[in-house]
């Protein structure tokens, strides 16, 4: 039964699923070039057509990973701006009732008020019968499409789920047991103390996007100690002994809890508010994920929700005694609830799924060496020629120390760029993160991601067979070892971690080949690896992008399967 997994809001996308199987997945900012597009992705589903030859009276069954969505514009993430009416009725009720709102019946009451209020649904069923979609529609619970997608993705069974994010369907996230293929929901977070929302408000006061920039947060928090932040950010936030989860001290929420935060954090730099955010988010869910253990006694923890983006947090719960395996779901945030409500509906109709490892997300498009050479044949200002072996000249260019763009196979899914559409660069360079970073237009405080060979892993990361499945997926940070430290300082974080991406030739014969190539000719089996887009835009979808990339001279040269292609002059 072909199911498809669809999402209307932030990140909106496509899944087409048939059991545990993904046919398809893409997002739909690839392709309208809009950063974390919302609404209908007409895009995405053409595209979806295109790639699988499935026609939309194929499909059975369509899944929306919401019950109710009252969000129709990225406004909803400004927490300076004027509320809109469903944030000023939460927030007056915050301000007069306080820990009642924490209760499961307060959950109950707001998720039966977004349902009222909710605008997407009548829009997304007109718009697929439009399609010639006719199969029935579900709409799933927010939460628990995000634990099925860790669960049935994690490969281990019995498993213990955490889901936190800034809210959906009345809550901010909760605690999940999944065992013999079926889920269940232990404990809630309340949508009042969502950690999701906190470290929006922290992003904001920072003077960052809060919907886009949190992982700017993750790495300046290594340049302070954040004492001064911490005694003040824990005053008004601490780990919830009752459920899990952040507990809000200050019950207040949107603009009533920025403004309080703002005020009382005024006098600190940026550097020491993120390094006490970043304490105070990992001492959170480092307390939820030991008590867990030790309350269900499970050992194997998935992760997922945009606060599992934080891959300094997901490290501190891979380091809980007691912990064996620390999975995190690849595409963490609201675009992947497209694969998670497609699971959990197959999973509830069938009386369960059975639990596997991914071997790669590779699910989006891919383009042929026939298509590719039409587009550079009509480009303008390139050289292009096709090769025998990319691999070794791929080698070659990093060796040379090159910037080289990457274009191939079928685009990742998610928000990581792993290997498919790709910048690589030498890994050696200590200044690495400045200058590159400059040309790309970009401001960062993390270093770029290493990618690394998988046989080799272990002798540039520490504990790193405890860490192999999400270093696939550059979903969790490491300590790097001292030989990491001397020969490839470019990926070293100030605090001494990285957040690696493995290869093994089973799943990436052309990135493997182009990673051994680089060793044979420098001795090193890693580059550095970050996603091939200008600032503020999307990762390239189409070889007109990547073209139009090199032509801006974000690389020195790209590679688009075969075809080695450089600018002219």
């Amino acid at each position: 039964m072909l199911v498809l997994g669809l999402h209307d809001g932030k990140d909106a996308g496509v899944a087409l699923i048939d059991g545990t199987e993904v046919l398809f997945a893409a997002n739909e900012e690839r392709y309208s070039r809009r950063k974390l597009h919302f609404g209908f992705p007409f895009l995405a589903l053409e595209k979806m057509f295109r790639h699988t030859g499935v026609r939309p009276s194929d499909i059975a069954v369509v899944t929306a990973g919401f019950e109710a969505m009252v969000e129709n514009t990225e406004s909803a993430y400004d927490y300076a701006a004027q509320p809109r009416l469903h944030q000023k009725v939460f927030s007056v009720l915050a301000r007069s009732f306080g820990p009642l709102m924490n209760s499961k019946l307060a959950a109950y009451g707001s998720l039966q008020l977004m349902k009222l209020m909710s605008q997407n649904k009548e829009e997304l069923e007109q718009n697929l019968k439009e399609l010639g979609i006719t199969g029935s529609v579900h709409y799933m619970n927010h939460h628990m499409s995000h634990a099925a997608s860790a669960y049935y993705a994690c490969g281990k069974d019995p498993a213990l789920i955490i889901s936190s994010d800034g809210g959906g369907d009345g809550i901010s996230g909760g605690i999940y047991i999944g065992r013999n293929g079926n889920l269940t929901n232990e404990t809630t977070f309340s949508k009042l103390n969502s950690a999701g929302i906190f470290w929006e408000i922290i992003t904001q006061i920072c003077g960052f996007n809060p919907e886009r920039h949190g992982g700017k947060i993750t790495g300046l928090a290594a340049y302070s100690s954040g004492d001064q932040a911490y005694a003040i950010l824990s005053e008004l936030f601490a780990y919830n002994e009752k459920t899990g989860g952040l507990l809000n001290k200050g019950q207040r929420a949107f603009q009533d809890a920025y403004q309080l935060v703002r005020k009382k954090v005024k006098h600190l730099d940026i550097q020491e508010l993120s390094a006490g955010a970043q304490r105070i988010l990992d001492e959170v869910f480092v307390s939820t994920v030991r008590e867990a253990v030790a309350r269900h006694d499970l050992h194997d923890i998935a992760l997922v929700g945009g606060t599992f983006a934080n891959v300094r947090t997901n490290l501190r719960i891979r380091e809980i005694e007691g912990v064996d395996s620390v999975f995190v779901f690849p595409h963490m945030g609201d675009g992947g609830i497209t694969i998670g409500s497609a699971w959990l509906y197959h999973g509830d109709q069938g009386g369960g799924l059975p639990v596997r490892k991914l071997p790669d997300v590779y699910w989006g498009d891919e383009f042929t060496d026939a298509q590719i050479q039409a587009e550079l044949e009509v480009s303008k200002g390139i050289r292009w020629e096709k090769l025998e072996n990319p691999a070794d000249a791929i080698g070659e260019a990093l060796a040379e120390k090159k910037v080289v763009g990457l274009f191939q196979g079928r685009m990742e899914f998610g928000p990581r760029a792993l290997g498919h559409r790709s910048i690589l660069a030498e890994p050696n360079d200590a200044e690495m993160m400045d200058w590159l970073n400059k040309r790309l237009g970009r401001t960062e405080f993390m270093p770029f991601a290493p990618i690394i060979m998988e046989e080799h892993a272990a002798e540039y990361f520490d504990d790193f067979e405890g860490v192999s499945y999400p270093c696939q997926f550059m979903t969790i940070c490491t300590h790097c070892t001292p030989l990491c430290k001397e020969k490839a300082a470019g990926v070293v974080h100030i605090d001494g971690t990285a957040r690696p991406q493995t290869v093994s030739k089973s799943v990436d014969p052309y990135l493997h080949a182009a990673l051994a190539a680089h060793r044979e000719k420098t001795g090193l089996p890693l580059a550095i690896n970050t996603s091939f887009n200008k600032h503020e835009e999307p990762i390239v979808g189409s070889p007109t992008d990547t073209v139009s990339e090199l032509l801006r001279g974000a690389v020195d040269v790209v590679f688009l399967e075969s075809y080695r292609v450089t600018a002219r002059g």
